[in-house]
């Protein structure tokens, strides 16, 4: 029998797309909830910039709870050189 009482008040954010695509890590529940949206920070070309993303459904796999974060990129800086977040990309 495996103890999962360490994973009960933890769940996987998965991002989706963005600055932070293809990442994943373990985030506390909040009041025994997911975070509705997720403030990440990062280093860009040496500035710090601000990145916001919005939860999608959680799902539960092996007994760990996962949800898939999505960029909103309308809240978060906006990086120079990059393509226009508003344009929709062709690649699947």
């Amino acid at each position: 029998m495996s103890d999962t009482s360490s994973d009960s008040n933890q769940y996987v954010a998965e991002y989706l797309d963005g600055p932070l695509e293809g990442t994943t890590e373990h985030r506390f529940l909040q009041d025994g909830a997911i975070e509705p949206r997720v403030t990440q920070y990062a280093l860009v070309d040496g500035t710090d910039a601000m990145f916001e993303y919005v939860a999608g459904e959680p799902r539960e796999l092996n007994g760990q709870q996962y949800v898939q974060y999505s960029f909103d990129a309308k809240d978060s800086d906006d990086l120079q050189g990059q393509a226009d977040p508003n344009e929709e990309s062709e690649h699947l």
